[in-house]
């Protein structure tokens, strides 16, 4: 079986002539687009359930025009039987359902994933009714049942959606601007005009028309740098007689880049900026992707939870069906024995106390037939409650599934493994625990101050229309006046004449520093980064400490109430066994109809009892399998995301390849650094004392054996030069035992100190007769 988390997001289109003026406009961005730009993979062309776009319109003016006010019902009141009674227990059919069909049913109508709270001994918490549904709206009865809502198959998907955002910081952007002006004003005097004009008693009109053109993109880099690309144009005409022609066009091409070479430290009541590094600006889009793990993990904590809950149900209701059998077997008996004693008394061989206590026995046991048959009802609603099936309709369910009878012996080492790698709780609070190292990561980016690296380039032009202005910009010669060479020409006597110029570009490069004095913000944040931190692990460890002692509790529970069951099947026999013996004797006339009536009903009890502890011995075996976090993989579920697009596979395996190659610390700079090198050589040659020389080559050094670590390999490793020989490997002369280091054979003798490098060569040492002194007298 399977179940697909339902991803697909509800997009509501606009006019096709709308769309297409915007993506016009955003052309030129998309094909700037590159670097760090990834799409979550989302399948697009996915139906989005209840949702058809074709009705929207319609959907939307309805909800315009709604009163809210008005007491009808927004929803059409839903068709359902009536639901059944003790009066009228059976159904047209019996729904013959089995776990496996309970189960796929259960999770094909869990868009609300409805759970039932486990108790002790599998009693759940506030009886066996899903958790109620609570969406925060109003204070009414939808808050009043649950505290928290309910998880949804949806809730993976919303998350996913905070990758995209994280990923939007960057995404190119684009933007052009085009403005138009005209001035036409009177001015005092001719220099504010901006034209130069004889002495005149009279105001000076200015007439000017201006158009700006501005276009460009703008990109942040995975390290933080903003580069961008600018186009203007401008269009000025005037009237002043100083301009070389009535109306000019301006063109200008900006190539601006400012590299973040700190830090992010905000100024006193700022806020920070971008974070700066390779790290920190990866750190946003790793803490929304933890986080869509996160809720993929506790998508499938609740579904393990709700498959808990219809085995949980589902062994309930057979428990009950076997109860209210044990309680019509018991009626059954009680009303033969009632008619025999009655055909007793009318030929004057009974009394009517008999009669009497087989009535009231026979009433007891018909009023426990009564609440067992309500049990049945009960129970049945209930799990057609969490199932996602109406209360009643025209199908009794009676489960067909054998329970396990079999003993299960888990072992303990293996399940705090599994624990520990499949219990969603844990995974999920480690994954808590790495987004907050990112968020502290990221609150100590903000300790550096900013410093930036600014490099601007320009390309400008000028010509009477807009194509001269771009070819002048692009690199074309025109004629034009230096000022200072033509006052050269002048001091020369000569008339100034234009020259012939290109390439006008202008460029600028620059730092720009700025930081608050105290750092007292970023130190508190980086403070509390490091705090919530140390929280998150005790979290962690306190999730391992509880989970810890639920599997305890389950592997005793597991144990308990198997024993309990067998016991309690030797007592349903042992009772069975009375109750024919009892029968018998009774038959003949060897004992009172007491003992009888007691005998049926320690026998109604006895498989009533056998019943229960065998749900309770499965129910454990349940518990057991979702406290490891194994019980999806136990019923053969799997909880999948859909086919992602071809696209996706390639690039996490090329991303998986080159993690491989150049692995990142999980807190520090990116620096790739080899696994192996080649020696590093020593400029300056080693002394080599006399009589030091190896006997033979430096061994290899010991590479790591075994499954860890790469394989030997001849080359040696990066090591500093003189490395003293190791004389202790060294092989002995045939035929003498190995001498160590620093030590004399008591066999030689010498008058001349020896040196430990001497007695350590492979030559043996030359005997030097001593002459002794003679002894002092007695």
């Amino acid at each position: 079986m399977a179940i697909l988390v339902k991803d697909g997001l509800a997009m509501r289109l606009t006019r096709i002539k709308k769309r297409l003026a915007q993506a016009a406009m955003v052309a030129a961005a998309w094909a700037a687009s590159s670097g760090c730009q990834r799409l979550p993979y989302i399948d697009q062309s996915k139906a989005v359930p209840h949702e058809k776009l074709g009705t929207i319109g319609d959907e939307d003016k309805e909800v315009t025009q709604a009163q809210f006010l008005s007491s009808s019902m927004a929803l059409p009141m839903p068709k359902v039987q009536k639901p059944r009674t003790t009066n009228d227990p059976e159904a047209q059919e019996i729904w013959q359902l089995t776990l496996p069909d309970a189960i796929r049913v259960g999770l094909d109508n869990s868009e609300v994933v409805r759970v039932i709270s486990l108790g002790a001994q599998g009693i759940p918490v506030g009886g066996f009714e899903p958790t109620p549904l609570n969406n925060g709206a109003g204070s009414g009865i939808a808050s009043a049942l649950g505290a928290s809502p309910l998880q949804t198959v949806y809730d993976p998907a919303i998350q996913e959606t905070q990758i995209a955002q994280a990923l939007s910081s960057f995404d190119t952007n684009f933007t052009t601007s085009l403005l138009w002006g005209h001035s036409l004003a009177p001015f005092n005097n001719a220099i504010s005009a901006g034209t130069i004009v004889g002495a005149s008693r009279f105001p000076i009109i200015f007439d000017q028309d201006t158009a700006q053109f501005q276009t460009g993109v703008q990109k942040r880099t995975a390290t933080g740098a903003q580069i961008g690309v600018t186009h203007n144009i401008s269009y000025l005409y005037s009237n002043s007689p100083t301009n070389a022609t009535p109306s000019a066009y301006t063109t200008n091409l900006q190539l601006s880049l400012t590299q973040p070479l700190l830090g992010s430290a905000p100024l006193a009541g700022g806020q920070a900026g971008a974070p700066v590094g390779l790290e920190a600006n990866r750190a946003p889009i790793v803490i929304a992707r933890l986080n869509a793990d996160a809720a993929v993990w506790r998508f499938k904590a609740e579904i393990m939870a709700s498959v808990r809950s219809i085995e949980q149900q589902y062994w309930s209701l057979a428990q009950q069906h076997v109860q209210l059998w044990s309680s019509e077997k018991a009626v059954e008996l009680a009303e033969e024995i009632k008619k025999r004693e009655e055909s007793e008394l009318e030929v004057g061989r009974g009394t009517v106390a008999d009669v009497a206590e087989a009535t009231q026995r026979l009433e007891q046991f018909r009023l426990d037939l009564v609440t067992k048959t309500a049990d049945v009802i009960t129970t049945e609603r209930q799990l057609r409650n969490i199932l996602g099936l109406p209360p009643a309709d025209s199908r009794r369910i009676v489960p067909v599934t054998a329970p396990t009878e079999a003993r299960l012996e888990p072992d303990w080492d293996s399940s705090v493994a599994q624990m520990l790698s499949f219990q969603p709780d844990i995974v999920t609070q480690q994954m808590v625990v790495r987004v907050a190292e990112l968020q502290l990561l990221i609150s100590r980016n903000q300790l550096l101050p900013v410093l930036n690296f600014n490099a601007l380039y320009q390309f400008n032009g000028l010509g009477a229309d807009l194509d001269s202005a771009e070819s002048v910009m692009t690199g074309r010669t025109i004629r034009a006046i230096d000022p200072l060479v033509s006052q050269q020409q002048r001091a020369a006597g000569l008339a100034a004449s234009p020259g012939n110029y290109n390439n006008f570009q202008s460029w600028q490069l620059g730092f720009t520093f700025q930081m608050p004095l105290g750092m007292r913000a970023p130190l508190a944040n980086t403070r509390q980064s490091q705090y919530v931190l140390l929280k998150q692990r005790a979290y962690l460890q306190q999730i391992v400490h509880q989970t810890t002692h639920s599997l305890s509790r389950f592997f005793l529970e597991v144990d308990a109430n198997f024993k309990q069951f067998k016991t309690a099947s030797r007592l349903r026999a042992a009772a069975a066994q009375r109750l024919e013996a009892q029968r018998a004797f009774y038959e003949e006339g060897r004992i009172t109809i007491d003992r009888y009536l007691d005998a049926v009903s320690q026998y109604a009890s006895a498989v009533a009892q056998e019943a229960q502890f065998k749900t309770t011995y499965n129910i454990s075996i349940v518990a057991l399998e979702e406290a490891k976090g194994t019980l999806l993989a136990y019923d053969n579920i799997a909880v999948a995301e859909g086919p992602h697009p071809q696209k996706a596979y390639v690039q996490a395996r090329d991303q998986q390849a080159a993690h491989r190659q150049l692995p990142v610390g999980g807190d520090g700079n990116y620096a790739p650094r080899p696994i192996t090198g080649p020696p590093v050589p020593d400029p300056v040659p080693s002394m080599v004392s006399p009589g030091a020389e190896p006997a033979g080559p430096i061994p290899l050094l010991p590479a790591p054996v075994g499954p860890l670590g790469p394989p030997p390999t001849p080359v040696n490793p990066t090591v500093p030069a003189g490395e003293p020989p190791i004389l202790s490997r060294s092989a002995p002369a045939p035929g003498r035992a190995p001498v160590e280091p620093n030590v004399i054979p008591a066999s030689a003798t010498t008058s001349t100190p020896v040196s430990a490098a001497e007695a350590d060569s492979d030559l043996p040492p030359l005997p030097v007769p001593i002459d002794l002194p003679p002894l002092p007298p007695q």
